[in-house]
């Protein structure tokens, strides 16, 4: 039972993600963002599976009699000491996914980040690379962009 109701809501919820982000996709025209959203919603899915994988195991071990307690205290202790370690990775994945939502800046922009300016390469939910005049790819965590200029060329 806790298996078809793990399958359920997984099915259920991934339902509802497509569905929102299909309304999404129908209010948006251009297709870098497009393909920006469907990153966003792919990401979720591993989230809701990971989280409701967790749920299940909890609740299978649970029913043959172990105690979860410990479990359950042990990963609040190793979430806890996991998150002052990977403070900077978590603060690139949220400055990320802003950086995607917002549509601050896209894939071929030339911009400037600090003392970096170039052409904008890869996005991703943890670095912005950039390649520079001379060729140089230039790879920024998402955590260290304080301020963006978007360089507009005045075209005569």
């Amino acid at each position: 039972m806790i298996i078809f109701l793990y399958f359920f809501f997984s099915f259920l919820i991934k339902k509802l993600i497509d569905k929102t982000f299909a309304q999404i996709k129908n209010t948006i025209s251009k297709e870098k963002l497009i393909a920006k959203t469907q990153t966003i919603k792919g990401f979720l899915k591993n989230v809701v599976d990971f989280a409701l994988f967790i749920i299940l195991l909890l609740m299978i071990l649970s029913l043959y009699g172990i105690n979860i307690l410990p479990i359950l205290t042990g990963a609040g202790v190793l979430g806890l000491a996991i998150s002052f370690g990977s403070q900077t990775l978590i603060k690139d994945l949220i400055s990320g996914f802003f950086i995607l939502v917002e549509d601050q800046f896209n894939v071929g922009d030339h911009i400037q980040i600090g003392a970096f300016e170039g052409e904008v390469k890869k996005i991703t939910m943890r670095m912005i690379i950039l390649k520079d005049k001379n060729n140089n790819l230039i790879y920024i965590p998402n955590s260290q962009i304080n301020t963006v200029v978007k360089i507009t060329k005045n075209k005569k």
